[in-house]
């Protein structure tokens, strides 16, 4: 086995036995001859595994598989860890993006940037995919200040100790461009060719849509507000806070009906309660932060420090 690649591909897959062949026999028609493909098998229940292992190639194209699905972000943390290259590629496993892009993303790639992620015009999915991508990338671009046009696309080229430092679970794969970002990393995008599917079921739709929006708290609180949660929590107890006052005003207003006006008193209440509740959560948060913070943590900063 090579000591070290020029490049590495990590290919997360769940249920893509139609696709394996035909994905690995086109990356090797692109990449250099020195190279490696990871796939990774996300718990498939069909015969998957079984085309992966006729693929196998100890020089050339590694496997790994979960007996059960654990999800993008755990597949690309898995395939990370193993990759040997200083340049790792993602792509995902359906074929609808083209391999051929590859030289593309390098030239962009040595141009100085960390992360070049590709950037699909035109979709050639359903339209409520496309529509679910669009207000997707929307809303990330107005939240985190990254303006990438398309940040949940799945074909990337990365440096590999950007790639090896990041730490994402659940659907925080999507978010990655925003964590290089929050670490200093130069990101960049290309733009690419998309294909319709041809096998198999999209995994993806509005129901992903509503857990990214859900993840984007969590994400924001990661990046933004990693160094002062409670600023994070008090804007929420702040918003809590003027509804309240609005809502107690609306039940003095001598015109209301009594009723409305205890109904809307008492949820004035419920959000004053809600508001001090955030707020005691953000000065928990700053608490255990200061509590845990050591010198290691500033690497995860961007903080580099000249050697011998």
């Amino acid at each position: 086995m090579p000591a070290s690649p020029e490049i590495s591909v990590v290919i997360p897959v769940r249920n893509e036995e139609a696709s394996v062949e035909e994905l690995a026999r086109r990356l090797q028609e692109v990449l250099p001859l020195d190279h490696e493909i990871l796939f990774v098998d996300d718990g498939s229940a069909d015969a998957t595994w079984s085309r992966l292992l006729s693929l196998y190639d100890p020089n050339r194209v590694r496997l790994v598989k979960f007996r059960a699905p654990r999800g993008k972000s755990a597949a690309l943390m898995a395939g990370f860890a193993r990759c040997r290259a200083p340049v790792i590629f993602t792509i995902d496993g359906d074929l609808q993006d083209d391999p051929s892009e590859i030289p593309s993303f390098l030239a962009k790639f040595h141009k100085g940037y960390d992360l070049v992620s590709g950037w699909k015009r035109i979709r050639r999915d359903p339209l409520h995919k496309v529509i679910a991508s669009r207000l997707f990338n929307f809303v990330m671009r107005r939240a985190t200040g990254l303006s990438l046009h398309d940040m949940n696309c799945g074909f990337k080229c990365y440096r590999a100790d950007l790639a090896k430092s990041l730490r994402i679970y659940g659907d925080q794969h999507r978010f990655i461009p925003v964590f290089a970002e929050h670490m200093g990393c130069r990101v960049g995008e290309v733009e690419v060719r998309h294909h319709p599917r041809r096998h198999g079921r999209s995994k993806y739709g509005f129901s992903r849509l509503l857990k990214g929006f859900l993840d984007l708290g969590t994400v924001l609180l990661r990046t933004r507000y990693s160094d002062r949660p409670a600023h994070a929590f008090g804007l929420v107890a702040l918003a809590l806070s003027l509804a309240s006052v609005a809502l107690v005003a609306t039940s003095l207003t001598p015109a209301l009906h009594p009723v409305w006006a205890s109904a809307a008193f008492a949820a004035a209440i419920a959000l004053g309660l809600s508001a001090a509740a955030f707020l005691a959560c953000g000065w928990l948060a700053e608490f255990l932060l200061q509590s845990s913070m050591s010198e290691s943590d500033f690497h995860s900063l961007g903080i580099e420090e000249a050697r011998d």
